[in-house]
C-alpha cells in the first residue's frame, strides 16, 4: 500500500509512478484528485463539515449552485483563485465573494472563463410554493376561514412551502396579525417539528417530504383559533440573506368570527324572471353545501322538469343542479366553497318561481359533493343552516302597437315593453271562451312556426311588417274576420314556456299570469285609388298614368287595363308600410289600341283570393289574377266581354269580398292645340291681335304628360323666319298649358304662330299691330237714393215747429253713349270684337299711307 499526500494538487486525473523492490515489473496505476467538500451539493465548512444553511455561510467548491444575494461565502479548491462569467453580456465578469450581489448575472462561472472548466452556476433564489390548506385540503391562501377551535376552522390549517435554495439557506415561516405583530410563536407550535431543526418555524432540506408533505415540499401546522379574528399575513423566506424578491413569498388568510354558516342574497326583492346571486359564508373552503327551493314555491305545480331544473343556474361555484320530486319535491344546487375566497357563490333564476315570498334553504356542509339520492340525505330539515326569504314580484308587460283597430290582411308593427326578467312573450286573441294563440310567422298553410317574441336587453319586443290575420294559429283565424276582440300578451313562462307554448289558455290562467290585454276592432279591407290622366286622355306616345291611393289589408294592388277591342294589360304595385301606394309612370300596355279604355284597380279581400278562388295557374291570388288577365287578352273577346268575365270571376263572384276601383280614359294620338292668343293683361278667348313690344300670351291644350314632354311655341314670319320663341315643360294634368312670348322689335304684320310638341303641331295666324287700345267700359248709372223713414215723435206741449220742405234731388244726367261695347269676362264677342275693329281701322290707315 502506498499513501499519497495530494493536499497541494489541483483536481483532475493523475498518474502514480512506483518502482517495486523485488518481484514483478513495476505498474503505473491512475487516480483522480478531488476536493473534499465536506457537505452536500459541493458546499461545506472548509473542514470536512456541512455548509451552515441556518446562517448561509461556508465554502463553495466546483459544481455548486450559488444564489444571488448570498453572503459569507468562500471559494474553495480549484476555485480559490476566483472565477469569471463564461458567456453573455457579463462575459468575463468575476463572481463577487464573500457577498454575492443581488443582481449578479446568472449563468456559468469558471476558473478561466471556459465553459468546461471548474466552476459554479449562479441562479435566482425563489420560493416556489406557498399554500394554506384547511382541514379539507383546500388551499385558502388569500381567502377566509371561520375561527373555529383547535380542531376545526382556523385551528386546523397547514402551510405548505417549497424553495429552490434549500442547500444555501433554510426556509422560515412568519405569521403576522393585521396590526403587523409577529405571532409566529403562538401560531406555530414546537410539537410538529419534523426534526431538521430545533426551531419549529424553520424547515431544512432534510425536512422535505416529511410529516405528510409532498416529495419536494415542507409544511407547518398552523393554529390561529386563539389569535382572534382578522387578517393574518403568512410569509416564507430564507433564514439569512435570501428574503428579497422571489426568494420570499407572502399570502393572507382572513379569520372570520361568525362560525355559523349563512346564505346571503344579493337582492331580497326582485321582479320574477330576474337572476338573484347568493353567497354562502362562514364555511370552510372545499366543503359542499346543498341549497334548495321547495316545489310549493314553483310557479306552477305542473310545470315541466326542464322548468324545475332551471331554477338554479350552473354558474359560480355550483357543481351540480337539478330537481327531485322526492321528500315533497324541490329544486337544488350543490355548491362548493371556493378555495381562494372561502365563499360559495350560486344564482337563482326566478322565472319559474311563484310571485310570493320564497324560502331559500341552506343545509350543512358535506365533505364530498352529494349526487342522486344522496342529495335527499344531505338536504333534510335537521341539517338546515339558514333559510332567508326572497320576495318575487310579478312583472309587467304591455302592448304599444298595433293600436285599437286592425284591417284584415294589413301589415302592422307589433311591439311593446316588458319588465326585466321576462325573456319571451306570446300573443293571444279572445272573442268568447279561451284565449287562442297567435302564430307570428305572418304566413298561412305552413304550420305554426313562431309562437313568441324575444325581449331585448332594453326590455322591449318588436316584430315589424306582421300580417296578424295570416298565420296558422286559431288566434290568427279570429283576426281574419271583422269584429271586436281581446288582444293580449303574456310571459311565455306562464303558458308552458318557450318551445312548448300552450295553443289555448283559459281566462283565469291568462289574467293571473304576467299579462296585459287591449280591445282590438278588426275591420274589412279597403281600397281607394286614383288614376291620373291628362284631361281624361293618355297619349299613345306616353302610355303611362299616375296612380295613388290607399289599400288597407293588402300588400299588393293589381291594375288591369282593357280597351274596346278586348286587349288586356296587367300590372301590379306593392303597398308601402303606411298602407299607401304611388307610381308616377304606371304603364298601360303597348298593345292597347286607340279609343276608350277601362282601368281597374283591384285587391283581394280578407280571404286572400279573388272571387271564389281563381282556377288559373299561380302561387298566390295575384299571380292567378295575372293568369286570368293573360287568358282574357288571348281570347277573341270584345272589351265589354273581357270586362264582364273579369267582374264575373272576381268582384261579382258568389260571396266575393274583393275590392275594385274603375276609371275610364281615352287612349289617343298625341295632340297639342292653340286655343287663345291675347296681349298680356288683356285675357280674351280666340286669337286676338297683339301690339308691338307687348307680351303675347298663348293658351292651349295637350294630352301629353308634363315634365316628360315639352311644348315649343314659335312666332314665324310669312317667309318662315322665327321672331319669337318660348318652351315649357310644365302644365296641369287637365291638359291646359300657357306660354308667354316677348315681342321686342317685332314689326307689325301677319304672322304664323306654331305650337310643336315634337309629335305634332298646330298653327294659327295672328296680327301684330302698332298698339292695342284698352276698351272704355260703360259707366255705371248712379242709383236713386232711397229715402229713409223718420219715426214720428210723441206730441209734446211744445208748439209744433214749421215743417221744412224736403229738398228736390238733382237729376242724374244720362250717360253718353259710346260705340265701344263693354268687354265680356273671359273673352267672347265683346273685347275680341273691339280689338278686331281697331285692327281693321289701323290696317286701312296704313294702306292709305302706302297709297299716298
Amino acid at each position: 500500500m502506498v499513501n499519497v499526500d495530494a493536499s497541494g494538487a489541483s483536481t483532475g486525473p493523475r498518474t502514480l509512478a512506483a518502482t517495486a523492490a523485488v518481484g514483478s515489473a513495476p505498474t503505473d496505476p491512475g487516480f483522480d484528485v478531488t476536493a473534499s467538500a465536506g457537505g452536500s451539493d459541493n458546499r461545506g465548512d472548509g473542514a470536512g463539515g456541512d455548509f451552515n444553511t441556518a446562517d448561509g455561510t461556508g465554502v463553495i467548491y466546483p459544481g455548486a449552485t450559488v444564489f444571488q444575494g448570498e453572503s459569507g461565502l468562500e471559494l474553495g479548491g480549484t476555485l480559490s483563485g476566483g472565477i469569471v462569467k463564461t458567456a453573455g453580456d457579463a462575459e468575463g465578469v468575476p463572481l463577487e465573494v464573500p457577498d454575492v450581489p443581488q443582481d449578479q448575472a446568472t449563468g456559468r462561472y469558471t476558473t478561466d472563463g471556459a465553459s468546461g472548466s471548474d466552476g459554479v452556476t449562479v441562479q435566482r433564489p425563489r420560493v416556489t410554493t406557498l399554500d394554506v390548506e384547511n382541514a379539507q385540503g383546500a388551499d385558502i391562501a388569500g381567502g377566509s376561514v371561520p375561527q373555529g377551535d383547535d380542531n376545526e376552522g382556523s385551528g386546523e390549517l397547514t402551510v405548505v412551502g417549497s424553495w429552490n435554495y434549500e442547500d444555501a439557506e433554510d426556509l422560515e415561516v412568519t405569521v403576522e396579525n393585521d396590526d403587523g405583530l409577529d405571532v409566529t410563536g403562538d401560531a406555530i407550535t414546537g410539537n410538529d417539528d419534523p426534526g431538521g431543526t430545533s426551531d419549529p418555524a424553520t424547515r431544512t432540506a432534510s425536512d422535505v417530504g416529511q410529516m405528510g408533505a409532498g416529495s419536494n415540499e415542507v409544511n407547518w401546522d398552523l393554529d390561529l383559533s386563539d389569535l382572534n379574528t382578522g387578517t393574518f399575513t403568512i410569509t416564507l423566506a430564507g433564514t439569512d440573506d435570501l428574503d428579497f424578491g422571489e426568494a420570499s413569498q407572502s399570502t393572507t388568510v382572513t379569520v372570520t368570527g361568525d362560525d355559523d354558516v349563512s346564505l346571503d342574497l344579493d337582492s331580497s326583492r326582485v321582479t320574477r324572471g330576474e337572476d338573484v346571486t347568493f353567497r354562502i359564508r362562514g364555511s370552510n373552503a372545499g366543503d359542499f353545501h346543498v341549497v334548495t327551493i321547495e316545489s310549493d314555491e314553483f310557479r306552477s305545480q305542473t310545470q315541466s322538469p326542464t322548468a324545475n331544473n332551471s331554477i338554479f343556474r350552473n354558474v359560480g361555484d355550483v357543481v351540480s343542479k337539478g330537481s327531485r320530486l322526492t321528500n315533497g319535491g324541490y329544486a337544488y344546487a350543490v355548491v362548493e366553497i371556493d378555495d381562494d375566497t372561502g365563499v360559495g357563490i350560486g344564482q337563482i333564476d326566478t322565472t319559474n318561481l311563484d310571485d310570493s315570498s320564497v324560502d331559500v334553504n341552506l343545509y350543512a356542509q358535506n365533505s364530498t359533493a352529494p349526487t342522486g339520492s344522496a342529495i335527499d340525505g344531505a338536504a333534510i330539515s335537521s341539517r338546515l343552516e339558514d333559510d332567508p326569504s326572497l320576495t318575487v314580484e310579478q312583472g309587467d308587460v304591455e302592448i304599444n302597437q298595433p293600436g285599437n283597430t286592425y284591417v284584415v290582411g294589413s301589415e302592422v308593427d307589433l311591439n311593446g315593453t316588458a319588465s326585466e326578467g321576462i325573456d319571451d312573450v306570446a300573443f293571444y286573441v279572445r272573442r268568447q271562451g279561451d284565449y287562442q294563440l297567435v302564430d307570428l310567422d305572418g304566413r298561412s298553410d305552413n304550420g305554426i312556426t313562431q309562437t313568441s317574441l324575444n325581449v331585448d336587453a332594453d326590455n322591449t319586443f318588436e316584430k315589424e311588417d306582421l300580417v296578424l290575420s295570416a298565420g296558422d294559429g286559431d288566434g290568427n283565424d279570429l283576426l281574419s274576420q271583422p269584429g271586436t276582440y281581446r288582444f293580449g300578451v303574456i310571459d311565455t313562462a306562464d303558458v308552458g314556456g318557450t318551445g312548448s307554448i300552450d295553443s289555448d289558455v283559459n281566462v283565469s290562467t291568462f289574467n293571473t299570469g304576467t299579462s296585459s290585454q287591449k280591445s282590438l276592432r278588426v275591420t274589412d279591407t279597403e281600397l281607394d285609388a286614383n288614376i291620373q290622366t291628362i284631361g281624361g286622355q293618355v297619349s299613345t306616345d306616353d302610355r303611362v298614368v299616375n296612380v295613388t291611393g290607399t289599400a288597407l289589408g293588402s300588400q299588393t294592388v293589381a291594375f288591369i287595363f282593357i280597351d274596346e277591342r278586348g286587349n288586356v294589360h296587367y300590372t301590379d304595385l306593392s303597398v308601402d308600410d303606411d298602407n299607401t301606394f304611388e307610381e308616377e309612370d304606371l304603364n298601360v300596355g303597348s298593345d292597347l289600341v286607340e279609343g276608350q279604355v277601362s282601368a281597374h284597380a283591384m285587391t283581394a279581400g280578407r280571404d286572400d283570393q279573388f272571387g271564389e278562388g281563381l282556377s288559373t295557374s299561380g302561387s298566390d291570388a295575384y299571380s292567378r289574377l295575372q293568369s286570368l288577365a293573360s287568358n282574357l287578352d288571348s281570347d277573341s273577346l270584345t272589351g265589354s266581354q273581357a270586362r264582364a268575365r273579369l267582374l264575373d270571376q272576381t268582384t261579382e263572384a258568389v260571396a266575393s269580398d274583393d275590392r275594385m276601383v274603375t276609371q275610364q280614359f281615352r287612349l289617343a294620338d298625341s295632340r297639342t292645340t292653340i286655343g287663345s292668343v291675347y296681349p298680356d293683361g288683356m285675357e280674351a278667348s280666340g286669337v286676338n291681335p297683339v301690339g308691338v313690344d307687348d307680351t303675347m300670351v298663348v293658351e292651349g291644350r295637350t294630352n301629353l304628360r308634363p315634365d316628360d314632354n315639352s311644348i315649343t311655341v314659335e312666332l314665324l314670319t310669312e317667309e318662315g323666319d322665327s321672331v319669337a320663341l318660348a318652351t315649357t315643360e310644365e302644365w296641369s294634368y287637365d291638359g291646359s298649358y300657357m306660354v308667354s312670348l316677348e315681342l321686342e322689335d317685332v314689326q307689325t304684320g301677319t304672322y304664323t304662330l306654331e305650337a310643336d310638341d315634337s309629335y305634332n303641331s298646330d298653327t294659327v295666324e295672328v296680327e301684330i299691330v302698332q298698339n292695342v287700345q284698352t276698351a272704355t267700359p260703360e259707366p255705371t248709372a248712379t242709383p236713386e237714393p232711397t229715402p229713409t223713414d223718420t219715426a214720428t215723435p210723441e206730441p209734446t206741449p211744445e208748439p209744433t215747429p214749421e215743417p221744412t220742405p224736403e229738398p228736390t234731388p238733382e237729376p242724374t244726367p244720362e250717360p253718353t253713349a259710346t260705340a265701344t261695347p263693354t268687354p265680356t269676362e273671359g273673352g267672347g264677342p265683346g273685347f275680341g270684337a273691339i280689338v278686331a275693329v281697331i285692327a281693321l281701322i289701323a290696317a286701312a290707315l296704313l294702306a292709305a299711307r302706302r297709297d299716298n
